[in-house]
């Protein structure tokens, strides 16, 4: 329950108290005015903000038409927060934050949180302020900006905290390797996913928590029931540039992107659902400048800052990436995903574009001020259609400049009139017929060499490696083999000219990590391609599936089956009521548990590509097995009940000559008896219940089976 934020806070009472005045300065601050009207904005849409002319405008996703808009001071760095009601403005170089009332077109709220490069994470009505220089975390009602609670100190620097699906902040702190879980304004246990000074970063994926760590090449995933995986990533992750690999702040299913920038352009996508890994690599003339990939359905979005456009690549289909051009010419595309709407933002000028999951787009005219803003206030427009617009095809990459001019399109009018035929000379009778000549044969022209092929992937599966790519262009191509960096065999042994252009690699050890190059023969020799990311022959396996328990004295004999995607390398790891982390088979004895009580377990399986954070869990129950004996040796003198393990003390007795069903619960080990009639000793005695009272009874005393401790099937008194 969220604890409201205090009445008498100093803050709150001067908002409360002169909204009006904070009202008025907020819009001579941001440089809006109040509209007149009351405009409509589209339910499914975004805002998007202008550097140079100092806008924010609110597009419609359905048409991607501006419906409403604000003005702002041109030249300002400005960041749109955005989830669901909430609109917020963050100044990363002031820290001042204004809320907009898009119902309004004005800035209801203003706060200066006075720290360069705030962070503002924002979920339905869980918000939280972050400076990562001084490590403080402040919950805020979104709704007025008002600190809720009192601030959290961590060490600093934090890295980019991220709201999962239950309302919950996580915060890594690189100093200690750590993310620490906020919840309710309260920071809770830290998950420990690293070294202290690695690089993380957090990315939401379906509504749960992913931890990349760039230098240990390791996501760390929670489950939704709190139980925690790890993924093991190939190790050319660790090489990307300072700062780490970029991931984004969440995305709508189970796939994450991970890119590489720096030095290379290696992609990363991992399935949270199968635990498969993905990689490629992209031909950027920069990588260094490539952004924050983005993912919607199974296509990966990437800005290139160096051409002001989006790489674009479907992860399930693979191939060439495409290219789609956003701004006019390099600069910053900001990217994000929104309302199951991808949205690409030229930050320097007015053009935008937002893409549905079938990758259709609309353009976006962002500098359209014939809608309602802040000094002018028209008609409302009508209601956009709910289809978008050039829905019959998904758009086609941009074409490849050439330097060829075209050639003109042939009319009547630019047609060369045909020449005149002048007629055939017969020749006089004096002349000779010129003798005819054979032409010289032209040389064959040789062959020219087939380009690379390209775009190689490696996608990790169970016990095998799928890897595609693109096929070589220009010359003609024979055939297609695959080589790899170990042991192990390729299927099939070759790919026609004409695809398809996949290979299946089999036969490795999980432990290791494979590389891939394509060749390309022709006649002329072979062309190769540049070698895959590292890739393993397997993924993390799922949870052990059939697990139970049957109690025996004491203990539990444990048995499951192994995860489908399991491989030879698969070991278990068991919590609970009994832990071991290297449990090869499957199945597992534990012994030195409580008798007469319950125990859970958890089993978790694992190999070298990591561990899922889906666990199975049983339960035993030890509860005594009550058996039915009759006493013995009672013809001397009466049998005394005992009420304890020893000769002393009385409970009860059976009469002299009576032999009657007991009830024996349990037993325990002793004082040592021996019995006067047969001479027979013993150490064990027998928690017993009877018509002459409740107690112990020495085992020379009962008819329980002979041997061992506890005699099966009873088991050992332990309370």
């Amino acid at each position: 329950m969220r604890i409201p934020g205090l009445r008498g806070d100093r803050a709150t009472a001067v908002i409360a108290g002169v909204a009006a005045t904070i009202l008025v300065a907020a819009a001579a601050w941001f440089g809006v005015g109040v509209s007149s009207a009351n405009p409509k904005l589209a339910d499914v849409g975004a805002w998007l903000w202008t550097k140079a002319r100092g806008k924010i405008v609110h597009v419609n996703g359905l048409s991607g038409e501006v419906d409403g808009y604000l003005d702002d001071k041109a030249g300002r760095r400005l960041r749109v927060v955005q989830d669901g009601g909430h609109v917020l403005l963050v100044d990363e170089n002031t820290g001042f934050v204004s809320r907009v009332e898009p119902s309004q077109l004005t800035v209801a709220q203003t706060r200066d949180f006075g720290a360069a490069g705030l962070q503002l994470a924002v979920s339905d009505d869980s918000a939280y302020a972050v400076d990562p220089a001084k490590g403080t975390v402040q919950e805020i009602d979104p709704a007025t900006l008002n600190s809720v609670g009192a601030p959290i100190t961590l060490p600093g620097p934090l890295g980019a905290a991220r709201i999962d699906g239950g309302g919950r902040l996580w915060v890594p702190v690189t100093a200690k390797g750590e993310v620490v879980p906020v919840t309710e304004g309260q920071a809770t246990s830290p998950l420990k996913v690293g070294e202290p000074g690695e690089e993380l970063s957090v990315t939401i994926a379906g509504g749960l928590p992913v931890v990349v760590n760039t230098r240990g090449a390791t996501a760390t995933i929670v489950g939704a029931d709190g139980g925690v995986g790890e993924i093991t990533l190939p190790k050319g992750v660790a090489q990307a540039a300072k700062g780490g690999a970029l991931t984004p702040a969440a995305t709508e299913g189970s796939l994450v992107p991970i890119l590489t920038a720096g030095d290379s352009g290696l992609l990363v996508v991992i399935d949270t659902s199968s635990n498969s890994v993905l990689s490629t690599k992209f031909t950027a003339d920069d990588p260094a400048k490539l952004g924050v990939p983005q993912v919607l359905g199974t296509k990966v979005y990437v800005p290139d800052q160096s051409t002001g456009a989006l790489i674009v690549w479907d992860s399930a289909a693979g191939g060439r990436p495409t290219t789609l051009q956003v701004a006019e010419g390099p600069g910053p595309v900001d990217v994000f995903v929104k309302d199951g709407l991808l949205w690409a933002n030229d930050e320097n000028g007015d053009r935008a574009v937002v893409i549905d999951p079938e990758g259709r787009k609309h353009d976006v005219d962002k500098d359209d001020s014939d809608v309602p803003g802040p000094t002018n206030t028209p008609k409302p427009r009508q209601t956009p259609r709910d289809v978008p617009t050039n829905t019959d095809a998904p758009p086609q990459p941009d074409p490849v400049k050439t330097t060829t001019a075209p050639r003109p399109t042939r009319t009547r009018e630019t047609e060369e009139p045909t020449p005149t035929r002048e007629p055939t000379k017969s020749p006089t009778p004096t002349e000779s017929p010129t003798p005819s000549t054979s032409p010289t044969p032209s040389p064959s022209p040789t062959p020219s060499p087939p380009s690379a092929p390209g775009a190689v992937t490696a996608r990790s599966g169970p016990g095998k490696v799928t890897v595609t790519f693109s096929p070589s262009t220009g010359g003609k191509v024979e055939r297609y083999t695959l080589k790899t960096s170990g042991t192990g065999r390729a299927e099939p042994q070759s790919v026609d000219a004409d695809g398809p252009y996949r290979f299946e690699f089999t036969g490795g050890d999980c432990a290791n990590e494979y590389t891939f190059v394509v060749v390309a023969h022709w006649s002329g020799g072979e062309v190769e391609s540049q070698p895959s990311a590292g890739a393993k022959p397997c993924v993390a396996p799922g949870a052990p599936t059939g697990f139970a328990a049957k109690a025996k004295n004491r203990g539990a004999e444990l048995t499951w089956n192994a995860p489908e995607n399991a491989g030879d390398g698969t070991t278990y790891e068991l919590t609970g009521a009994a832990t071991n982390n290297s449990i090869k088979g499957t199945s597992f004895t534990v012994d030195g548990l409580k008798n007469n009580t319950k125990h859970a377990f958890k089993l978790k399986a694992k190999n070298a590509a990591g561990e899922s954070p889906e666990v199975a869990t049983t339960e035993v129950d030890l509860a005594y097995p009550r058996q039915q004996y009759q006493n013995k040796s009672n013809d001397d003198t009466n049998t005394l009940i005992r009420p304890g393990p020893s000769k002393s003390g009385e409970a009860g007795s059976i009469p002299k000559g009576q032999y009657i069903t007991l009830t024996v619960i349990c037993q325990v080990k002793g004082e040592n008896y021996t019995d006067p009639s047969n001479g027979a000793s013993s150490d064990i005695w027998n928690r017993v219940e009877s018509q002459y009272g409740n107690g112990y009874l020495n085992d020379t005393l009962v008819a329980t089976p002979d041997g061992g401790f506890p005699e099966g099937p009873l088991f050992e008194c332990t309370d």
